[in-house]
This record gives structure tokens, sequence and C-alpha cells, in this order.
């Protein structure tokens, strides 16, 4: 498999970083011998009675001179290299993510335009009978939801990451919210998925309510999308040491170890984004993660077993 250009470029500064240092022990390894040799030769010309008058070091004093002015030489070269390629492997990394991110985004805007643009041709050039246009409406509609959506999601990332988002903070029925949540689920992107719900008749928080809507809607959207068909989908609502957990639960192939410190980053998502089969922009968990800050909770990850994925927000006692 041929290497990427970020995988090349970080080949090309391990090698230039080795060169560098090699380069200088070879220069300290010839100042010592060059003395070694100096020393020698004066030794023969005092052996044959000729006294020099060149001013010299022992080669003793050359190595030590050598050892201490290299060694912090080499401690700051390597500073520098090691500070430099953190910096060069963090823009290359943020470089991928962006180039996946708009490969994920120019994929989720296609599908429902051309969607849109195939039903108003269909309604435009034929006679259709009032059940097929109620239909082609229908999917409209839905297709233009999941662009706002789209364009929502991207906004609220935008404006988490510039600003600190100012609250509304008002009495919360959180079970009736993710009722509500549930059945839009249900409605739609969760329609081919069972989704259940444990939780009290009513539970009233002081939070936020547009925030609520955002972890959990996100949440419950990433379950089901990763989720195989016809799988169970819950939402559990409950106390837990003096605050609350929300935990949702799937049936997925959850995530792989290596991608768990990061799947809350914005843009991050594991894999290959062109041949990925999920689809997605890597924001909705940065928005949980963001938006749990902004509402004082915080948001893990662990496996289910046997398999899928708990997501939990966790609420502390106000």
């Amino acid at each position: 498999m041929p290497r990427s250009p970020h995988r090349r470029t970080l080949v090309l500064f391990s090698v230039l970083a080795v060169y560098v240092l090699s380069q200088f022990l070879w220069w300290a390894y010839l100042l010592v011998e060059k003395d070694n040799e100096l020393q020698a030769l004066l030794g023969q010309l005092e052996a044959l009675g000729v006294r020099s008058t060149i001013d010299h070091d022992r080669p003793e004093r050359t190595l030590w001179m050598v050892a201490g002015e290299g060694s912090v030489f080499v401690t700051l070269l390597l500073l520098a290299l090691w500070l430099t390629y953190r910096t060069v492997r963090h823009e290359l990394g943020l470089a991928r993510l962006q180039r996946n991110f708009l490969l994920a985004a120019s994929h989720e805007l296609r599908t429902p335009i051309a969607a849109l643009k195939l039903g108003l041709q269909t309604m435009h050039r034929r006679e259709l009978e009032a059940a097929q246009q109620h239909m082609l409406m229908s999917n409209a509609i839905g297709d233009v939801a999941r662009l706002e959506g789209l364009s929502e999601k991207i906004l609220l990332a935008t404006r988490l990451e510039e600003v600190k988002l100012p609250m509304q903070w008002g009495s919360v029925d959180l079970a009736a919210l993710l009722r509500s949540l549930a059945q839009q689920a249900r409605m739609s992107y969760g329609r081919d998925h069972t989704i259940s719900m444990e939780a009290p008749p009513a539970l009233l928080v002081q939070s936020d309510e547009e925030g609520l809507r955002s972890i959990f809607g996100n949440l419950l959207e990433n379950a089901c999308k990763y989720a195989p068909q016809g799988s169970e989908v819950s939402l559990v609502l409950r106390h837990l040491n003096g605050g609350l957990v929300v935990e949702v639960l799937d049936e997925g192939p959850g995530v792989p170890v290596s991608d768990r410190e990061r799947i809350f980053e914005r843009f991050y998502r594991g894999g290959n984004e062109e041949t990925r089969q999920a689809k997605g922009t890597g924001l909705g968990l940065y928005i949980v993660r963001r938006s749990a800050e902004e509402l004082g909770a915080t948001v893990t990850y662990r496996p289910r077993r046997p398999k899928g994925s708990i997501f939990a927000v966790a609420f502390p006692e106000r």
C-alpha cells in the first residue's frame, strides 16, 4: 500500500533529524581525532629535538569540551526537533481530519440534494396521483430536514469552538424530553431500530432544554447510525451517587480501543473516510462533549457486553 503524503512528510522529517545528529557526532569524532593526530605529530617533533611554539589543547581537554558543549547543543537540538515534530504531526493530523470532514460533509450534502432534485423533476415532468405527490413531498421534506440538521450541526460546532454559548437555564422535564427524542427517532433515522426507554414518568431538572436536546439527539442518532438494522437502542434515566445519569445503549460493533481516546474530538472519525459505510461528519460526539461541559455534565464511553456501546452522561446533584 502506498504511503500517504502525511506519512512521507513525517518520515522525511525523521530522516533529517537523524542526519543532523549523525553529522554532529561525526564532527565531534573528527575534532578529537585531529587533536590526537596533532598531539602525535608534536610528539614526533619533540623526539627530533624540535620544540613547537603552537598552542594546543590535549585530546582529553578537547574531549571534555566536546562532551560539555556538545551535550548542551544536542539537548537543545533534540528539544527543538521534538517540538517541531509535535507541531508538524499535529498540523498533519488536523489536515487529515479536515480532509475527512470535507469528504464526509460532501457526501452528506450530495445525497439529500440529489434526492430533492430527482423528486422535484419527477413532480415537474409528470402528472402524478395525489398519493404519489404526497409521498414525494414527504420525502422532500425529510431531505430538507436532513440538510437543515447538517447545517445546524456545523454551525453549532463552530460556535462551541469559538465562544462560550449562553445557556437558558430553567425547569426541564428530562424524562418527557427523552421520550420526545425517542419518538422523533422512531419516525426518522431510527425507524429500522427498536427504541426502548427506561425512565420515571416525570423528572424535573434545572438545565438548558436546547443543550439537552443537542446532547441526547446526537447520541441517539449516533447509536442508530452504527447499530445494525433491527437491533435495539435503549435510553436509561436513573439516579446515581446523588446525581442523574442518562445512558444510551446500542448493539453495534462498539468503538475500537485505538479510537476511544479521540472519539470526542472535532472532526474525528476512525477508519478510512473513502471506504467508510456509516454516514456522518465527525461532529456529533464533539457537540455532545462540549454541550455537556457547558451544562456542567460529563460524558463517557464504555463497551457493552457482549457487544455494543454505552454512552453515559452524568449530571451532578443540584
